[in-house]
């Protein structure tokens, strides 16, 4: 249904930036999880479908400063349940960052988050 090459990686996490550089459309490279939010919504705005959970694991956005957001590359109609869901993301986003911020992790387990995040995005990508 929907092809890796055809796709939009938005991340801040390096290393998913890497893995996936050569085998999708674009890769937008960012420096904050509130950016690769932000920008998610920008390309949803715009007709591009959100194809991967802009919150999709069980850690909550203050507790992991790592997220990559797969998007389909080719434009189409607005879909308002992408919009929503892109919305209540940053909603909750700010909401947790309100309560306690994100903190800036060892280099070892920034590696280990950054880990868990590139696993999510691997693992959709054979139900494409």
């Amino acid at each position: 249904m929907y092809h890796l090459d055809q796709c939009i990686f938005v991340t801040n996490n390096d290393r998913a930036a890497e893995k996936f550089r050569n085998q999708a459309r674009e890769v937008i490279l960012l420096e904050n999880y509130r950016d690769v939010l932000i920008r998610a919504r920008d390309l949803i705005y715009s007709g591009h479908k959100l194809l991967s959970h802009p919150q999709a694991s069980s850690l909550k956005p203050n507790q992991t400063p790592y997220r990559t957001i797969m998007i389909y590359g080719v434009r189409g109609e607005i879909s308002f349940d992408d919009v929503n869901l892109i919305e209540k993301a940053i909603e909750a986003y700010d909401k947790w960052q309100d309560i306690r911020q994100t903190p800036v992790y060892h280099e070892k387990i920034a590696y280990d988050y950054k880990t868990i995040d590139l696993s999510m995005i691997e693992n959709i990508i054979p139900k494409l």
